[in-house]
């Protein structure tokens, strides 16, 4: 029986030293029943706030005509040029693009820390192909930030926020057919929603995550490939 008592006893302690720690921080209780993995597989310290379900591609301004969807276990898609809303050589041999997308946020569980539900979605510029070091930690925070989004829907409810996917490409003639071919792709090829708070605390010691999908409360990736 003192076995079965100083077992609780030291349960509650630890309980007890915890809570003391948290509440030095404005921190509020996340949801227990719901996690998240880092990339390496292991569970993250605090759950992820959403899920980020897909992103649509609209035919240029029309956001009700989607020709292209990505979605976390799909980043691929073939993105036709007549299908920007802006199209422009800024130099030869050169192009740039910008479509409209939509991404689909689902609220998967409370935050851990509190934003007045305000939170960031920075538009993430890569080269292709995307190498293995890319979302190394040194891009948090960003150098940029963007505006803030607003994310206030209830837990399993989604929201839709509108932005732009950009990319610049070279161009060449190739015959015999003598059709654009599109190569060297940079651009968007990751949005990610930051917590600031959770994601300092993340990056920071003594958790020093590696990487910036670590520290997000979603991403998902985007593989385009450029078409005439």
């Amino acid at each position: 029986m003192k076995k079965i008592n100083l077992s609780k006893l030291l349960s509650l302690t630890t309980i007890l030293v915890v809570a003391i720690v948290l509440s030095c921080t404005d921190h509020t209780e996340p949801d227990p029943q719901t996690g998240c993995k880092l990339v390496n597989g292991t569970a993250r310290l605090y759950p992820c706030e959403f899920e980020i379900l897909k992103v649509e591609f609209c035919d240029k301004l029309n956001i009700t005509d989607i020709f292209g969807t990505v979605t976390p276990e799909n980043p691929n898609i073939t993105l036709p040029l007549s299908f920007a809303w802006s199209n422009f050589h800024p130099s030869p041999g050169f192009i740039d693009a910008t479509f409209k997308v939509k991404i689909h946020i689902k609220r998967i569980s409370n935050p851990a820390f509190s934003t007045s539900y305000q939170y960031i979605m920075p538009k993430v510029i890569r080269q292709l192909p995307v190498g293995p070091n890319a979302f190394g930690i040194s891009g948090f925070p960003p150098v940029f930030p963007p505006l803030p989004v607003e994310l206030n829907m209830a837990l399993n409810e989604t929201s839709i926020v509108f932005a732009d996917a950009s990319y610049h490409a070279s161009e060449q003639i190739l015959p015999p057919l003598n059709k654009p071919v599109y190569s060297d792709v940079s651009g968007n090829v990751l949005y990610l929603i930051y917590n600031m708070a959770t994601a300092t605390a993340l990056a920071n010691a003594p958790n020093n995550y590696p990487t910036i999908l670590d520290v997000a409360e979603s991403h998902i990736a985007i593989n385009p490939t450029l078409v005439e």
